[in-house]
């Protein structure tokens, strides 16, 4: 996740940046959208299956679906973070794919080929629908699934998951260097930015509409896995142990000594990667519904 403030400030700068904050409603605060293709899936060997869903108003959003060889462990739902596009996120889970897992990562409207402009409330929207879209997926495919929110994308993730209604087939949620209010995370990267008291008024010009802080504890008797970086530059260390202390068991922590934002997988080859892997081949194997 990256928020962009200036590097340098007096007070006209100030006064600008809380009308450009105010009058964008901070859309463009938080959405760091392109539109470039940066990685290929072919490049890296892999050939996913590529469509767009319609939402409910009518705007089309990319996704792309990368399958094992075989029938899946259970299906994994990625939400990525605010920058770029799914063209450079899913490197970061892709690995799981040759080891038995499917992999669905998709784009919010405004990134990539995705149609429309990035919006907080209809990002919100359209992560309901992609939900919906993964779990009757799963269920037909008679597969457990999974959902991994990344920065930014576990925000979307954890609140739409925390709002759904039927969580049937869910076998594990996992947040990855995320945040429980966006008003929070803000004052804590103007905090470093600029100084403590700027870091407080940047803040309330963040609304905390759709952070997922008020319903985390929902997603509950789902297992949840939040993971943070002791050394996270983005999203810092105590945003993490804030959504710990409002989710419901079962929960676990994994706190990353040493681990900056997003950067402890390793693309499969690390300590961590192998105990995550270790981790959900363990939840798959022990679920007899699915075997």
């Amino acid at each position: 996740m990256r928020l962009a403030f200036p590097m340098c400030i007096n007070f006209n700068s100030l006064l600008l940046l809380f009308l450009l904050i105010f009058s964008s409603g901070c859309s463009s605060m938080l959405y760091h959208p392109t539109r470039d293709t940066y990685i290929e899936p072919q490049k890296l060997g892999f050939q996913p299956e590529r469509f767009f869903l319609k939402m409910k108003d009518g705007n089309l959003v990319r996704v792309w679906i990368f399958k094992p060889k075989g029938k899946a462990k259970a299906s994994i739902l990625q939400f990525h973070g605010n920058g770029e596009n799914m063209s450079s996120h899913y490197v970061t889970l892709v690995w799981l794919v040759e080891r038995g897992y499917e992999l669905i990562t998709w784009d919010y409207r405004g990134y990539g080929e995705s149609e429309g402009e990035a919006d907080k409330q209809k990002i919100y929207e359209d992560s309901k629908e992609i939900l919906d879209f993964a779990q009757e997926r799963a269920r037909k495919a008679g597969i457990p699934w999974i959902v991994y929110g990344q920065s930014l994308g576990g925000a979307i993730a954890l609140r739409g998951v925390g709002e759904m209604k039927s969580k049937e087939g869910l076998l594990l949620v996992i947040a990855d260097g995320s945040f429980a209010y966006y008003s929070h995370v803000a004052k804590t990267i103007a905090d470093k930015v600029f100084f403590t008291p700027i870091g407080y008024l940047v803040g309330l010009f963040f609304s905390d509409k759709f952070s997922p802080g008020d319903v985390i504890a929902e997603i509950s008797p789902v297992r949840l896995l939040l993971v943070h970086g002791t050394e996270d530059e983005v999203v810092s260390f105590p945003n993490g142990m804030e959504l710990f202390e409002k989710a419901k068991d079962p929960k676990i922590f994994w706190e990353i000594k040493g681990a900056r934002h997003l950067d402890w997988m390793q693309m499969g080859r690390s300590k961590g990667a192998g105990n995550f892997l270790k981790y959900v081949d363990e939840l798959t194997s022990q679920n007899p519904k699915f075997q």
